[in-house]
């Protein structure tokens, strides 16, 4: 029980003792994300040492409030339509599939996350572990790199005039082939051959279908 002393606050530890295996603990406290586990009516009974980390808030300040506290105002009138839904139907699956979502700490400031969500049984009630990673470290790197790349010329990017008979590039106020411009704004490289259709062209008689 020595854990689950670390992990809850007391009031949450005398409702969860005796049925939360000890080894789940120790593993929700050993991942990398932050770790909720609520109730039908949102209400955090279990966080990890990470969630502390992530929003900001102690354990006592979090445990037996709704996770709304740490959705932004913005959402907070939708979201429990959401967990509604959610539990109407709970699946291991991620949070608003296909939409950019974001998370609040303490002070206020909201930051971009991935939100995974596992139901749990407990004593014949479900209850949902949220997982949330914040992305803002990941977007921040891909940026820089995209970043880094368009000042060497390694991918190609933006407006770019091309003529709609010769196909050319227009660069500089000059005209370049095509191939010439790719190569010379990026890493790519070209290897040549003839498609079907234009060896049929070339050579009608050898390809007329028999």
């Amino acid at each position: 029980m020595k854990t689950q002393a670390v992990l809850l606050t007391r009031d949450s530890e005398q409702k969860f003792s005796g049925y939360i295996n000890e080894n789940l603990m120790q593993f929700i406290e050993s991942v990398p994300d932050a770790m909720i586990l609520s109730d039908p009516k949102g209400r955090i009974a279990i966080v990890n040492t990470n969630t502390e980390r992530m929003f900001g808030f102690s354990r006592n300040e979090l445990v037996g409030r709704e996770v709304e506290i740490l959705v932004p105002a913005r959402s907070q009138n939708i979201h429990p339509k959401e967990r509604a839904t959610y539990y109407a139907d709970p699946t291991i699956r991620k949070m608003g599939l296909g939409r950019e979502l974001s998370a609040c700490n303490k002070d206020g400031v909201e930051f971009p996350v991935e939100i995974s969500l596992s139901p749990l049984k407990i004593r014949g009630k479900i209850f949902v572990w949220s997982a949330i990673r914040t992305i803002a470290d990941r977007d921040g790197n891909i940026a820089q790199v995209l970043g880094e790349l368009h000042k060497k010329g390694l991918i190609l990017g933006g407006l770019i005039s091309i003529c709609a008979w010769c196909k050319r590039i227009q660069a500089d106020e000059r005209w370049e082939e095509l191939e010439r411009y790719i190569e010379t704004h990026s890493q790519a490289k070209f290897t040549h051959g003839i498609c079907p259709d234009c060896l049929q062209q070339l050579d009608p008689a050898k390809y007329m279908p028999h």
